[in-house]
């Protein structure tokens, strides 16, 4: 395993590339107040046939975050391209995680050559889903939020997105370490993200995981997305929450080496 420190130019980012070395190496991009720690039960089991990428987002886990002036969406899109550049990883296959799928699908559409396959468990397509009169809402809607005593905030951000106790208490204890501050100003750009129209991706095979207990306009999202799409594939993760790779990475794990071995196979 190669860790290391890479000085982007959104911060320090901290990561950990794993595994042999095949054309394409899997990228595992994190949600909003987590960090690298989030795939670990999925990193072991690939490392026999694939590379692995984990990596903390800009002001996540060990990483540090500068020059906030876009959105944190697009920012992180640019800042893993330059650390791919930086470890001359020429192609990849995405795994985005919630906030990561939004990051995955803007690396799609500004670096449509490096992207092989994309995995998205769970997320939303990046697209208009409402119309522009919704940006009305947005400021507001966080500073309700915002008034959530902090404590508050963190152990219910662990609690509503994971099934297993453990899973709740490192949501609750990564969120705590990101801050409540950062955490709101991502989702009001994922908010934005899933509000403006955006250009489509480059179609590539795809591949939609979401947890049987998340959210119903998260699968029903997913499900929409998988219709629309000839080249994708989806799958429910039975007894599973918003993270369903902590809450049961058996099945995701089936799930994720099936896809690769039937549609990515290096």
């Amino acid at each position: 395993m190669k860790k290391g420190i890479f000085s982007s130019t959104y911060g320090d980012i901290y990561y950990e590339l794993s595994g042999i070395d095949p054309v394409s190496t899997l990228v595992f991009i994190h949600g909003v107040g987590m960090d690298h720690h989030t795939f670990h039960d999925q990193v072991d089991p690939l490392l026999s046939d694939y590379s692995t990428l984990v990596w903390d987002l800009p002001g996540h886990g060990s990483s540090t975050l500068k020059n906030y002036n876009e959105r944190f969406t697009v920012l992180s899109a640019e800042c893993l391209n330059e650390l791919l550049e930086e470890l001359k990883i020429q192609e990849v296959i995405l795994v985005g995680q919630s906030l990561g799928s939004l990051i995955a699908q803007y690396f799609q559409i500004n670096y449509p050559g490096k992207v092989k396959a994309v995995v998205h468990a769970p997320g939303i397509e990046l697209k208009s889903h409402v119309g522009a009169w919704a940006k009305w809402f947005v400021p507001f809607s966080m500073f309700l939020i915002g008034l959530i005593p902090k404590k508050t905030f963190c152990r219910a951000f662990g609690k509503h997105r994971a099934v297993r106790k453990e899973v709740q208490e490192y949501l609750s204890a990564s969120m705590k370490q990101t801050g409540k501050k950062l955490a709101l100003q991502i989702t009001t750009d994922m908010t934005y993200d899933l509000i403006d129209p955006s250009p489509q991706p480059k179609k590539v095979p795809l591949l939609m995981l979401y947890g049987q207990k998340d959210l119903f306009f998260i699968k029903n999202a997913s499900k929409k997305w998988h219709k629309n799409e000839p080249m994708s594939q989806s799958v429910e993760i039975a007894n599973a929450n918003h993270i369903a790779n902590q809450d049961n990475p058996a099945s995701f794990n089936q799930a994720l080496s099936q896809f690769l071995k039937e549609t990515c196979q290096v």
